[in-house]
């Protein structure tokens, strides 16, 4: 009896999917801010301006953004003074 419970469930996801009518209270992480739900898991991106969930197309938009923004990063390149007076007198 389990195993046919398991298939129709299966099948029933497949078909119909999860609703996501359990969800968390909205987090933000890493500047995204999004609910989860509880039954499937899945993230649901969520605007803390207007609080709604977001259509797939506006968190498209802000995938894209995110992803063009230019990121500059300062590189340290390790400058030893001892490195130097070392090869200046294997040079001599």
């Amino acid at each position: 009896m389990k195993i046919l419970q398991t298939i129709f469930n299966f099948l029933y996801e497949i078909l119909l999917g999860c609703r996501h009518e359990r969800l968390t209270r909205p987090f933000t992480l890493q500047q995204q801010t999004y609910k989860v739900c509880l039954d499937c898991g899945k993230h649901v991106f969520y605007s803390a301006d207007t609080m709604k969930p977001l259509s797939g197309r506006e968190v498209r938009r802000i995938h894209t953004r995110q992803a063009s923004e230019l990121k500059v990063v300062a590189v340290a390149t390790p400058v030893s003074s001892l490195n130097r007076e070392n090869n200046s007198r294997a040079i001599a």
